[in-house]
């Protein structure tokens, strides 16, 4: 499990690496800074976040 999680980081900071509008970064920023982290084996809630990304846009 490690080794998949490794690669979908490794996937993820090569994407993120290719962008250059330092908007789209701050709203990614954002919402990794909202993340919350759990357990494995706790049950996640699930939060819709459309109406916040909404309003961050709408605020830029």
């Amino acid at each position: 499990m490690t080794t998949q999680t490794d690669i979908i980081k490794d996937t993820i900071y090569e994407r993120i690496a290719e962008i250059n509008d330092e908007n789209v970064l701050n709203a990614i920023k954002t919402l990794i800074d909202n993340l919350e982290n759990q357990a494995i084996n706790q049950i996640t809630s699930k939060r819709d976040l459309t109406g916040y990304i909404k309003e961050w846009v709408k605020s830029m």
